[in-house]
Formats: C-alpha cells, structure tokens, sequence
C-alpha cells in the first residue's frame, strides 16, 4: 500500500484478491527460447494500489539429457487477454525457476514486479525452454500465482 496516513480507509481497490492457476498436464519443448506450452498456465489480474505483485512459479521439471537444463520464467502483458498485449516483463533465466538433470526435481521461485499502473489489468502467464535445442525439456504440475504486494 502507499504510505497512509494513520485511520485511513482501505478500500477493495486496494488490495485485489490472489490469483492462481495450475496445469497437472506434462508439456514438452525444444525450443531454447521461451515458448507457449499449448495449454497455458495462466492469470488475469489488476494492479493493486502500490503497483507492485509477488509473482509465484513452480513446476516438476526434468530434461531428456543428464546435462542440460529445463527453464521456466513468467511472462506478463497488459490487458486482460492472455499472450496478447504489450509486454510488461519478459521471460528470461534471472526471474524464473530452472533444473538440470534427467531426473524429476519441482523447482520454483518468487520475484517482485514493481512499476505496475493501479487499477489495470494485465495478464501473467508461464513460458518455458530448454537449455539445449537437441534435448526436450519436460515440465508438469505447474503452478502459477499473483498477489498483491505492499
């Protein structure tokens, strides 16, 4: 919240419910640039009043090669059309989740998105890649949550 004087009203606006959503779906990739699953883990949402959200993703993650790695990262746009809209903050490696290995491991992370207009809506949604174009990155049980951050 905006700093407040003491006895200040807070009203609904201000603090917009948590949003989530999770996909149970194995999905697969080889691309080593961040791509759409086909069946999207994602969220609509509006800004609370400080114009900053926790971003919140995880998923079970394996690679089909013992030394590359499998990468998750959030994608988020304004407006209430999810993959469409001007793109607020790209996926890359710094802010997402990521395991190397052949072997099943859940990974997940939490960032800060700050900057965010009070009162619009945008949409948040996971993209993932592989390390290593030749190797199929695999993800399932992914998760997906925004929440309002003070």
């Amino acid at each position: 919240m905006p700093d407040l004087p003491p006895g200040s009203i807070i009203k609904a606006a201000d603090t917009p419910p948590t949003v989530a959503d999770t996909q149970s779906s194995t999905v697969t990739t080889t691309s080593t640039a961040y791509t759409t699953s086909g069946a999207d883990c994602s969220v609509v949402w509006v800004a609370p009043t400080t114009g900053r959200v926790k971003i919140h993703a995880a998923a079970r993650m394996v690679n089909s090669s013992a030394t590359s790695g499998s990468l998750l990262a959030p994608e988020t746009r304004l407006g209430g059309t999810v993959g469409a809209g001007t793109v607020v903050e790209t996926p890359v490696d710094a802010i997402g989740a990521s395991h190397y290995g052949n072997t099943f491991a859940r990974s997940g992370v939490v960032h800060l998105l700050t900057g965010l207009t009070p009162g619009e809506t945008y949409n948040t949604r996971l993209l993932m890649r592989s390390s290593v174009g030749t190797d199929t990155a695999s993800f399932a049980s992914r998760e997906l949550i925004v929440e309002p951050a003070t």
